[in-house]
């Protein structure tokens, strides 16, 4: 089964880059919004729908050791009893501080529905 990105699905991606393939060639630009409404992507302040927007992500282990010890600060001492909304919180936490970065969490990259940014241009993955 094919997965397809929907507009939410690009939610925690603001102002990260992209490239748009509306044409023959593929034309780099950044992610500046959604409307969820009618499930259109915001670039260069026109719409375009999700289906020809590859982002271009991170994978994990490209986080430098200053990027790690960002991520490490928000984990809390593993002594301390958490409740169930705060380990929500703190996942989430983690998921904003990573998709700041271009992270890919959600692993599209591997899916095809991203660009790894490690071949700083389109590379294999389109």
């Amino acid at each position: 089964m094919e997965h397809k990105l929907k507009a939410t699905d690009f939610r925690f991606f603001m102002g990260c880059p992209c490239y748009i393939f509306d044409t023959d060639q593929p034309v780099p630009s950044t992610i500046e919004g959604i409307d969820a409404y009618q499930n259109m992507i915001i670039s260069e302040r026109v719409t375009y729908p999700p289906s020809i927007i590859k982002l271009v992500l991170r994978k994990f282990e490209s986080l430098s050791r200053h990027e790690v010890e960002g991520l490490n600060k928000l984990w809390p001492n593993e002594n301390i009893k958490r409740t169930a909304f705060d380990s929500i919180k703190l996942d989430a936490d983690i998921i904003n501080y990573l998709t700041s970065l271009n992270v890919d969490v959600f692993g599209w990259i591997d899916q095809g529905l991203a660009i790894d940014a490690a071949y700083n241009s389109l590379g294999t993955n389109h």
